[in-house]
């Protein structure tokens, strides 16, 4: 959870504009639909009765025959829904229903300040409910004369119906549904927000974990006649943003440390799938095109793919040299590629034991003769979360890249795995974050001091 920024979250919302109209329009549809197809509706039919004066040939009213009648108007109300009068209702109609049902349909108010008592019926059919209160109205005129040995109850109005259901306002709906779509989608995204924890951008992820920002690379969805992205940009699109956003990673790592030269550099991230393969490959091609002398090792013996992204097979690679006297034999494990000054060691076969073999004597010798023999040699080492490969290589070289994908990775992992760097002493020289949302970055060209 963190604290809500407004710009972040326009820029949130706006890209899942597309759950908003969806979820708007489906608020719409809903309330035609049930507006339409399901909602039941009903008729109100409403008759007005009045207390009057009925004292004989005194015509007079005074106002202590209106106090009482007024005073009579709530016991009126009652009487009308008892079940005195409403049985009778029903019996009179010969209406299939109970006492219980008929007096949820019947509301019985009355005029403010006045002696004038209103009588609502509330049906499915119209000529029903406006004979049911007429029938309601004329059962009671003549009950309360029996009750109360009175007889000062009139008739004002034979009961009416509107020409439309008083239940169905379409208009008032259709817009509630639609509000109701907009509102509940914009608040679960509001919600998801407040509570998404991945790094979002450059800003973010430098705040969050106090280490610099080597890089920004754009998400590349350009696709190639296999229907597969090419890994190699850097060889396929050298203006493209990403090949751009490669060759600042590469001047800014050339600042990342004044003190000593970095020669040996581990490139990992938290988890799979961010992206830590495809930038290791693109800043080997772009060191080797600055004119160093380049090795690649994929030291992710787990679940390596440099040889698929260079297109050679791994007939044996880094795990089979483990295996053997390295300094002996570790120069016919190098294999050529295409770019020049570009040299590649892949995985090799998956062993059993990928951590114990990388944190093998044979592995501390391999990577002290490789140095001795090249300008600077890049590790695409296995994901950190959950596994020791990383933190074991990590404390081989002289630097540690963290990758990681723009809004995907969380905040909680990257700070994890950066402990777990600091606590066996790694060199972390800053975080590569991939796959953000434009093409360019505030960072291009940003001068570490």
């Amino acid at each position: 959870m963190e604290e809500f920024n407004i710009l972040e979250f326009l820029k949130y919302y706006w890209n899942k504009i597309l759950i908003v109209a969806i979820v708007t329009l489906l608020g719409l549809i809903l309330s035609i639909v049930y507006t339409a197809k399901i909602q039941v509706p009903v008729y109100e039919a409403k008759t007005s009765l009045v207390l009057v004066n009925n004292m004989g040939e005194n015509t007079t009213i005074t106002t202590t025959d209106i106090t009482i009648n007024k005073n009579l108007v709530s016991t009126y109300r009652e009487i009308i829904q008892s079940k005195l009068i409403l049985n009778k209702t029903i019996e009179n109609l010969n209406l299939d229903i109970s006492y219980e049902e008929l007096k949820k349909n019947v509301k019985v108010g009355n005029v403010e300040d006045t002696e004038i008592i209103l009588i609502y019926v509330y049906n499915e059919d119209a000529r029903l409910s406006r004979k049911i209160a007429n029938e309601i109205a004329s059962v009671f005129e003549s009950e309360i004369v029996g009750i109360f040995n009175i007889e000062n109850i009139s008739i004002i109005d034979e009961a009416t119906v509107g020409e439309e259901p008083y239940n169905v306002h379409v208009l008032k709906q259709i817009v509630l549904g639609t509000g109701l779509g907009f509102v509940l989608s914009s608040i679960i995204i509001a919600i998801c927000f407040y509570f998404d924890d991945t790094v979002k951008n450059e800003s973010d992820a430098e705040r969050e974990l106090g280490v610099p920002i080597l890089g920004a690379v754009p998400k590349y969805k350009e696709k190639v006649s296999s229907g597969k992205a090419s890994d190699l940009i850097i060889c396929k699109d050298s203006k493209s943003g990403i090949s751009e956003a490669i060759r600042t990673l590469r001047t800014n790592l050339q600042f990342s440390s004044i003190d000593r030269k970095i020669k040996t550099i581990l490139v990992t991230s938290s988890v799979p799938g961010e992206g830590k393969s495809f930038v290791a490959s693109n800043l080997a091609v772009a060191l080797a095109n600055s004119g160093q002398r380049v090795l690649l090792v994929d030291c992710d013996i787990r679940k390596g793919r440099q040889h698929r992204i260079f297109g050679s097979p791994n007939k044996k690679g880094l795990s089979n040299l483990l295996l053997e006297d390295v300094a002996q034999v570790y120069r016919t494990y190098i294999n050529e590629s295409d770019v020049p000054n570009l040299y590649l060691m892949f995985k090799g076969v998956t062993p059993p034991n990928p951590s114990e073999l990388l944190n093998s004597d044979k592995n501390k010798k391999l990577v002290s003769s490789l140095s001795n023999n090249f300008d600077i040699i890049i590790f695409d080492s296995a994901p950190i979360n959950g596994l020791a490969d990383s933190l074991v290589m990590s404390t081989l070289v002289d630097g540690v890249i963290i990758v990681t994908a723009c809004k995907e990775t969380s905040k909680t992992l990257l700070k994890t795995v950066k402990k777990d760097l600091e606590n066996v002493g790694a060199n972390i020289l800053g975080i590569v974050l991939n796959r953000t949302d434009t093409n360019k970055s505030k960072y291009y060209g940003h001068y570490y001091q």
